[in-house]
């Protein structure tokens, strides 16, 4: 097994379990604002897949993602919310964020199929190459595994831990 194939691997694999983890979420629990500065399951998952999808459309491609190339965050944010410039206003961003659960299932379900697809088309040398990122450089394998299959996975944790704030089951395992 090579990069490309453990490196597909692993992004299917974090893409499925996202997948089962938010299969049975309901619009009230995506909504649900927790208490202290935990951020609202709805705007967890729509960082999630829309994180994977501006690192690789954005930083790899150097292209617009596709939430904004096919219309996605249009279709997916309930609210209206303004990304705040540098790090101040994060908190209450995130808790800002509402979404179209059906939606957000669809746009993740487009966002895992487009990065298997591209992902395919790599050879490891492709994973070798050197990407400036906004915070740095990194091969494109250590960016793909740091911020796009690390990131899901951890925030799988956190939308897991956050269902069982409701009562309800996080990981389906």
């Amino acid at each position: 097994m090579d990069t490309v194939e453990v490196t597909k691997y692993a992004l299917g694999n974090a893409f499925d379990i996202l997948g089962q983890v938010c299969a049975d979420l309901t619009q009230e629990q995506c909504d649900w604002i927790p208490p202290g500065i935990a951020n609202p399951i709805g705007a967890l998952y729509w960082h999630t897949v829309s994180g994977a999808d501006e690192v690789v459309y954005r930083w790899a491609l150097g292209q617009d993602p596709l939430h904004q190339q096919e219309g996605w965050r249009d279709r997916v944010l309930a609210v209206a919310v303004t990304e705040p410039e540098g790090t101040e206003g994060w908190l209450e961003h995130m808790r800002a964020i509402r979404v179209e659960l059906p939606a957000l299932h669809d746009y993740a379900r487009a966002v895992a199929a487009a990065l298997q697809a591209w992902l395919g088309f790599r050879t490891p040398e492709d994973l070798d190459r050197v990407v400036h990122t906004p915070i740095g450089e990194y091969t494109l394998a250590q960016m793909l595994n740091l911020f796009v299959i690390w990131h899901i996975d951890a925030h799988c944790g956190e939308i897991s831990a956050l269902k069982g704030c409701q009562g309800a089951r996080g990981y389906p395992f």
